[in-house]
């Protein structure tokens, strides 16, 4: 993807770049169907400075996507407070979303999904498709503004949406498994891409994933969760800029790879709702 110059930010107050978000004493329980109360997340304290990439990895189901959620305003927490900047979090151009299935418009062009997201910000047409044209050369896209979602790669829909999340000029990236679902060359290729972005335009990102290499490669910091609640926050020190290639060549990079799927292994073995329950307490019996 070739350097382009940055966005313009169209005089739009609500967003900045790189807001910093606080959980503080946060914890949030769900109801399922029978009654049951699980809890979510649990008693969560933590800080984002501005401008930082942090990753959150952890077991299926330890409340790493909830506390995105909380993140956007899209749930309000059962206790504590969290603030993005100094206001409340609620969904809204400063806060952009970016999901593992796309979610893009079928009916609407790559053009208009893009440019939905300005929609009643009150930028004249010319204003809008120039926006939306730079937005588009920034993701590798140029040329395919007339194109639908269903004519385009996985990786070519997930660009729109990463297009679509970043045009507000958001001050907080929230992202939930964006890659996932992309084969293997298409997630590496994509994740170099969104640090490229992302050294660009340096908004403050919260980032979902159950790959601890993704989290290496991107992140400044890993939080590592279990049973909704943080069990560690790991400092990445690899240099900046990144490329996937150069990082996995640091010494460092194998061992935090080695240290980081250590944890997550062991949370697995640990969880009663993984496939893999016991396995490592059958190997202790059988070595005995």
């Amino acid at each position: 993807m070739s350097p382009s110059p940055p966005v313009p930010d169209a005089g739009d107050t609500s967003t900045s770049r790189g807001r910093g978000i606080r959980f503080a004493g946060v914890s949030k329980a769900f109801i399922a169907g029978n009654g049951a109360r699980t809890s979510a997340v649990r008693e969560v304290d933590l800080e984002i400075a501005e401008q930082q990439f942090v990753a959150l990895i952890g077991p299926s189901g330890c409340g790493k996507s909830t506390l995105l959620r909380l993140a956007d305003g899209l749930l309000e927490p059962d206790t504590g407070r969290i603030a993005i900047g100094d206001a409340p979090p609620r969904p809204g151009p400063a806060i952009g979303m970016v999901f593992q299935n796309f979610r893009l418009i079928p009916w609407r062009s790559v053009r208009d999904n893009v440019g939905f997201a300005l929609e009643g910000r009150g930028l004249d047409g010319t204003e809008l498709k120039q926006r939306v044209q730079a937005q588009l050369e920034q993701v590798g896209l140029a040329g395919w503004d007339d194109h639908y979602p269903a004519q385009l790669s996985g990786g070519m829909r997930q660009r729109v949406a990463l297009a679509r999340a970043l045009i507000g000029r958001p001050g907080v990236l929230l992202m939930d498994e964006p890659f996932a679902s992309l084969d293997a060359q298409t997630r590496e290729l994509m994740q170099d891409d969104l640090l490229a972005l992302w050294e660009r335009q340096r908004p403050t990102v919260l980032f979902v994933t159950h790959s601890v290499d993704e989290a290496l490669l991107l992140a400044d910091r890993v939080i590592v969760m279990g049973g909704g609640a943080v069990l560690e926050d790991l400092p990445i020190h690899l240099p900046r800029p990144r490329r996937s290639t150069d990082a996995r060549r640091a010494a460092e990079y194998s061992q935090l790879r080695e240290h980081l799927w250590s944890r997550i292994r062991d949370l697995v073995l640990a969880d009663p709702a993984s496939a893999f329950f016991g396995r490592h307490v059958q190997a202790d019996g059988e070595g005995g």
